[in-house]
């Protein structure tokens, strides 16, 4: 015996029907391509797809530093980029940060003849050596150096380049650059002095000498006349050579009051005179005193080398009175990277430099 299946009333099968017909046109929309949806989308809304659009469409609020590539940047979360910085960022700095980050370059005043391993122009009768990351390329030179490093480090934990001024003949016109605000640093081994910090300030240092003497022997002999060395260097009398504009000028007035200052456009000058007999001594700092030495022993014939515990070169950054936030950004950078040699620190570090000249 067949059982009849009575048929459902269709008022029970329609609500699963579409039930089903729903979740078959679900599984299809789902499957289509995203262009079919971006592509009636940008019909109706402009969306921009670069920096440059978004930059040109809000103005107001994404308007960059003038003539920066933006689709080469690469930020660098642990410094300062101004290529990346908003004007409007840009304009809560400090006066004196600001003023370097709208420039876009740092200027760095340096004295004009070079003086390795602080500075100088790679040639080839002086080649630089070292790293090349540490280098500056700027006005069709390469800059290299301790000072030079320094200047591009700093430069770039701001994000900017490095300018280099180098008009000034001696250490004094270096200071007075900064002093005239024609430059925002002098980074070129530049003693620290009381007449200097009248007018300027100074960084703390990042390289801390002993004052020293290069003795001219036969001249010498002829003071000592027997005594201690250390009682007739106190009472040295005649001509004492210094670079002129140095900060020696004044601590040969003060070391050795019955002496006569001899300034010399160089040190190489400084020496020569030394070597002839018409100075007693050369002064300088030891770093100087000892490589004179190094780069020549036979100098030693000439020459005794005496070094004044007693004393101390500070060598510093000089920075406008005015640049408050400068001088603590430079302490902090120097601080961060235990930047704080000595003259056998630096002789280690640099002496390929150093005897190369």
């Amino acid at each position: 015996m067949i059982e009849k299946s009575n048929p459902k009333p269709i008022s029970k099968i329609l609500p699963k029907a579409l039930v089903g017909l729903i979740f078959v046109i679900t599984i299809f929309v789902v499957a289509l391509p995203s262009e079919v949806f971006s592509t009636a989308t940008s019909e109706n809304v402009s969306k921009p797809s670069t920096m440059m659009e978004i930059q040109s469409n809000y103005n107001d609020k994404f308007e960059l530093a003038a003539g920066v590539d933006n689709n080469n940047i690469q930020a660098d979360p642990n410094t300062i980029d101004s290529r990346t910085l908003l004007a409007e960022d840009i304009e809560m700095y400090p006066p004196d940060i600001k003023r370097i980050l709208e420039r876009g370059y740092l200027e760095v005043a340096m004295k004009s003849i070079d003086s390795p391993p602080f500075f100088q122009v790679d040639s080839s009768e002086h080649p630089c050596k070292g790293d090349p990351n540490k280098f500056v390329h700027y006005d069709d030179k390469i800059f290299c150096g301790l000072d030079v490093s320094l200047s591009k480090g700093i430069a770039d934990e701001l994000g900017v380049d490095v300018h280099f001024i180098r008009s000034a003949h001696t250490f004094n016109d270096t200071v007075d650059l900064v002093f005239e605000n024609k430059a925002d640093i002098a980074i070129s081994k530049i003693s620290r002095t009381l007449s200097r910090a009248k007018k300027v300030s100074f960084s703390q240092p990042y390289l801390t000498m002993k004052q020293s003497l290069l003795l001219n022997r036969v001249q010498f002999a002829k003071q000592s006349s027997g005594r201690r060395p250390e009682i007739a260097i106190r009472g040295l009398t005649g001509n004492i050579g210094v670079i002129e504009g140095s900060s020696y000028v004044g601590n040969t007035n003060q070391k050795f009051p019955n002496t006569v200052v001899r300034e010399q456009p160089s040190w190489p000058d400084v020496l020569e005179a030394a070597r002839n007999g018409e100075i007693v001594a050369a002064y300088r700092d030891e770093l100087e005193v000892k490589r004179a030495i190094l780069q020549d022993p036979s100098e030693a014939i000439n020459f005794q080398t005496v070094v004044l515990t007693d004393t101390n070169d500070f060598v510093a950054m000089v920075l406008p009175w005015q640049s408050l936030h400068l001088r603590e950004y430079v302490d902090d950078y120097l601080s961060a990277n235990n930047i704080d040699f000595t003259a056998d620190s630096l002789l280690d570090q640099f002496r390929d430099l150093l005897l190369d000249t």
